[in-house]
């Protein structure tokens, strides 16, 4: 079968799996009610104040060393960025959405998930590596890779030609993401070609010389559940593929830009977050959800049978 033929093999399978109008409709109104979402799990919140988020750990010396590493090449780790009450939350949020039909990004609707953007080693973070005023990009994910799968292919984030060193992804293990677990790969900054930021994958090919450099180069980047990995915009990355037999790889993203700098059009609105300022809304919570459900299908063709809803989801929100 041609790659044509398979792509409008896999174009019409979506399309059959979308929701009729009927069920679409149902899940719009479930969407905007607070007890539906409540409901689905025990001790969930959906407020304008951030839950309490636990660390195994003080981040001190973690996030300085983290930071230090980030600036010199472009990616950086600390461990045990939450505890195990917090990841409990965190999956078991997770686990409600999926269980009720929903795509994993939906746990965004709950406190619990906005929180850990407050969290001390996550603020400690983003404040040494782009100084103090950094806001949130209202980008979120949740990554649910199952056995003998693989996350996102190599990329580079963002890539309109912004700054891309004023710009951070922080990317969490929700669970253990070894070798075998699906663990991000990377090319650090120092062995990638300068202009690798703005390469166009699509049309351009790397020069020999610059190809081996960096397969030499990649690192692999195995952490446990409550660890995060953070880079700039400028690094290439990539998911590995989860050869485990049992559950699924799982972690959240969030992106953050620096206080002087200017957002992309696809950026705003930028988010504060500091340790006391106000969650967003539902409605507001949606509306991120529903954007990154039609921008990162690109990344998740699974994904594209949401694209109904969220675009419903952001009309209602005109």
């Amino acid at each position: 079968m041609e790659k044509r033929e398979r792509r409008a093999l896999l174009e019409e399978m979506l399309a059959v799996a979308t929701w009729p109008p009927a069920e679409l409709e149902r899940r719009l109104a479930w969407s905007a009610d607070p007890a539906y979402w409540t409901g689905l799990l025990a001790g969930a919140s959906i407020g304008r104040a951030a839950s309490r988020i636990d660390a195994t750990s003080a981040p001190g010396e973690h996030v300085a060393s983290a930071a230090a590493s980030i600036h010199a090449d472009g990616y950086g780790m600390v461990p045990a960025v939450l505890g195990p009450e917090t990841l409990r939350l965190l999956n078991s949020s997770i686990d409600s959405v999926l269980a009720n039909g929903w795509p994993p990004v939906f746990a965004w609707v709950f406190d619990v998930m906005w929180s850990v953007t407050r969290a001390a080693a996550v603020r400690h973070l983003v404040a040494a590596t782009l100084g103090e005023g950094a806001r949130q990009i209202p980008h979120v994910w949740v990554n649910v890779v199952s056995d003998q799968g693989k996350g996102w292919a190599s990329h580079v984030d963002g890539g309109d030609g912004s700054d891309p060193r004023a710009r951070l992804t922080l990317w969490i293990a929700l669970t253990d993401a070894g070798l075998d677990d699906g663990c991000i790969y990377l090319v650090p900054r120092s062995a990638a070609p300068a202009d690798l930021y703005t390469f166009d994958w699509s049309t351009e090919c790397l020069r020999q010389a610059d190809a081996v450099r960096m397969l030499e180069a990649t690192r692999a980047m195995p952490v446990s559940a409550g660890s995060a990995l953070a880079w700039n915009f400028d690094l290439l990355h990539w998911s590995g593929v989860r050869r485990g037999t049992s559950g699924a790889r799982r972690s959240l993203s969030v992106e953050f830009l620096a206080g002087g700098a200017t957002a992309a059009p696809d950026e705003v609105p930028l988010l504060p977050c500091g340790a006391d300022d106000p969650l967003p809304t539902l409605d507001e919570r949606l509306r991120y959800i529903a954007t990154v459900l039609l921008e990162y299908n690109v990344h998740e063709t699974a994904m594209r049978r949401f694209a109904p809803l969220a675009e419903a989801l952001l009309t209602r929100a005109v």
